[in-house]
């Protein structure tokens, strides 16, 4: 079993003149591709490092390429996203497994992945590195790589937010606090099309809850609602007490489930106007 160790820097949308609009079916486009393949004695035995050539944002966002130093023309001359997939899942070979730091990474390969219609890269066999670090340290705040490999005290050779940087910083965090057992290893694909059954399933009941004053309790009739993607807000006045009260309920993600979390607070009369009514 090998494990592949990846990080990858991504485009964005950014409107440098009128008429351009981000497109929803992919909001972030992979435009670098860095990895480190360790063998089960966690020895170095191959990297990759590519730069991906974006079609949906051609155009580097000035904050990425402020962060990456990745520019418009070095992405013109980079690998299409197809090709440089098929290099990818080659170079994984056989009985490979996932590793990241986080799960932003391979969601976002996932996503570009359906974007472009690839299916070659096998999602069954991931470890999230950043929550075996945390669970060993017994963190509730996701930390940053750069503070992981401090805390590690991992020498500093290259500049981060580089792909290949950090798949070799993450790598070497790997390389001190695996679980040879192999419980870390789980199903992502299976555990993520989970995850999107039961988001789905609290995003019909997302505007059920109830408003209830703060103050005295109540349960106040609603005036106005919003839904936006994991959020529902709604408004209402508490006659007994003479307030206007915000209920705001959110989809998050704790303990390894997601579930829907409320809170009712008084909102300030100047602020209650002009609200649009209820989209979905």
């Amino acid at each position: 079993m090998n494990y592949i160790v990846f990080d990858l820097e991504f485009n964005m949308f950014f409107k440098f003149k009128e008429g351009e609009y981000a497109n929803p079916a992919l909001k972030s486009e992979i435009i670098q591709i860095g990895a480190v393949k360790l063998n089960e004695h966690f020895e170095t035995i191959g990297i990759f490092d590519l730069i991906i050539k974006p079609v949906i944002y051609k155009r580097i966002n000035p904050y990425v390429k402020k962060k990456t130093t990745i520019n418009t023309r070095q992405v013109s001359q980079g690998t299409p996203f197809v090709q440089a997939i098929e290099s990818f899942s080659q170079w994984l070979g056989e009985d490979s497994v996932l590793c990241s730091w986080g799960h932003d990474d391979i969601l976002g390969l996932r996503d570009n992945c359906l974007f472009f219609g690839v299916d070659t890269i096998s999602f069954n066999k991931y470890i999230n590195i950043q929550q075996i670090y945390m669970n060993q340290g017994g963190l509730t705040m996701q930390p940053s790589l750069e503070s992981a490999v401090e805390g590690l005290g991992i020498e500093k050779t290259s500049p981060f937010h580089d792909a290949f940087s950090d798949a070799f910083y993450t790598s070497e965090i790997f390389k001190k606090v695996f679980d040879l057992s192999g419980k870390s290893i789980i199903n992502w694909e299976k555990e993520q099309i989970e995850n999107e059954l039961k988001i789905r399933e609290l995003k019909a009941v997302l505007d059920q809850a109830p408003i209830l004053c703060p103050q005295c309790s109540r349960i106040i009739e609603k005036d106005k609602e919003i839904t936006k993607a994991k959020k529902y807000f709604a408004f209402g006045y508490c006659t007994e007490c003479k307030l206007q009260i915000r209920h705001v309920s959110r989809i998050v993600h704790g303990g390894g489930e997601y579930c829907i979390t409320s809170q009712n607070s008084i909102y300030k009369m100047e602020d209650f106007g002009g609200l649009e009514g209820r989209t979905n």
